[in-house]
């Protein structure tokens, strides 16, 4: 297993990306790595991350083609997986940062329900949104890494009273009616690539009887606004000593975001804050008919150059409400590279997830060879 570098472990250095704390040593392993050690992983190595997690990339470039980037932030971890390295890799996701990367280097990418994976030992970006995600090379992997690392570690306050999750046993069960989703084009669609258009459009096509057409509600749009002054005002107190101290060894963007978070209003963040609970219901009518939701995992393919990680919008509804998400690496574009499938659940019902999505990679196995 690689970690990506803002999850400390004891035995190789945690510098958040960033040359402020270069050769930065914890006292400690974060839960989940104590809790993948206990159960007989090897920590491999630490995996690049964007500098803080967020949109200042380090030196990792895309296995399908080194002229495009991985992804962000958790570059590092899904390009190790792509590129055959390990077989597991940690990263994590404030707005978009497992699943697109997941999308744009062609692997499986897994962000549970906000909490069920323990963030103590974790750099602290932003304690509404922060959330743990794994990347690997089949669904049942996912499963099987998530479930060692889940519950309640006693430390973190979005995992108290949360059980361990019995994943791998559920994901690997047949489920007991053939399952339904819904792909949603999202109001995002126009700003999509072309060719990834055309390919979402096939692959619903070619899941005719399974996937069903729909529309998402009207809350989606606001969400954007939302997400953003909470990740905003969150990131600033985060990085406050950081700001003060080592201005010059922080990127300008990350500086410029830094200053404006001092100057959103209080009133504005408490209100974005309030509705984290709303977004996070305002799918539930969709699950009591349909397993998932499934969405495109990106705009595009992964854009060309290593400046630019991507965008996340694809993936700010669902991590505002801490849903579970999976990206599946189901579609390929020109020049070889991919395009995942984001696949959507209910909260607290990653097992459902995890199960319906393993049926449904094998469905779409078996009709793309007929």
């Amino acid at each position: 297993v690689t970690v990506k570098d803002i999850i400390d472990t004891i035995d190789f250095p945690t510098a958040y990306g960033s040359p402020i704390h270069a050769g930065r040593y914890a006292t400690a392993d974060a839960s989940v790595v104590r809790r993948l050690r206990e159960a007989g992983a090897l920590i491999f190595g630490k995996s690049v991350t964007t500098e803080f997690a967020t949109t200042h990339p380090g030196a990792t470039c895309n296995p399908h083609n080194p002229q495009h980037t991985p992804g962000g932030s958790s570059s590092g971890s899904a390009a190790a997986v792509a590129a055959g390295v390990v077989p597991v890799a940690l990263g994590s996701q404030t707005n978009g940062s497992v699943i697109r990367p997941a999308s744009f280097c062609g692997v499986y990418g897994f962000k549970p329900t906000r909490g069920l994976l323990p963030r103590s030992g974790v750099f602290e970006q932003s304690p509404t949104l922060d959330q743990l995600g794994v990347f690997a090379r089949s669904v049942e992997d996912l499963a099987l890494v998530a479930e060692v690392m889940s519950g309640d570690d006693g430390l973190d306050a979005a995992s108290r009273g949360l059980p361990p999750r019995q994943l791998l046993s559920v994901c690997r069960t047949e489920p007991p009616v053939t399952p339904r989703f819904c792909f949603v084009r999202t109001p995002w669609w126009e700003q999509m690539d072309e060719e990834a258009r055309l390919a979402c459009d096939a692959f619903v096509e070619l899941m005719e009887g399974v996937v069903v057409r729909t529309e998402l509600p009207a809350i989606v749009e606001q969400v954007l606004p939302w997400h953003a002054v909470v990740n905003e005002v969150e990131l600033g107190f985060a990085l406050q000593r950081e700001y003060r101290h080592h201005p010059d060894q922080l990127s300008p963007v990350l500086r410029e975001r830094v200053a404006r978070s001092m100057t959103v209003p209080a009133v504005d963040y408490l209100a974005a804050l309030d509705r984290v609970p709303h977004v996070a219901g305002a799918f539930d009518e969709y699950f009591e008919r349909y397993d998932a939701i499934l969405t495109p995992a990106a705009l595009g393919a992964a854009p060309r150059g290593l400046g630019y990680t991507g965008n996340p919008i694809m993936q700010t509804v669902w991590s505002f409400g801490g849903l579970p998400s999976l990206s599946l690496p189901l579609l390929a574009l020109s020049g070889g590279l991919p395009l995942g499938v984001q696949a959507v659940g209910a909260c607290h019902n990653d097992a459902r997830l995890l199960r319906s999505t393993r049926w449904l990679v094998e469905e779409f196995i078996q009709r793309s060879r007929a």
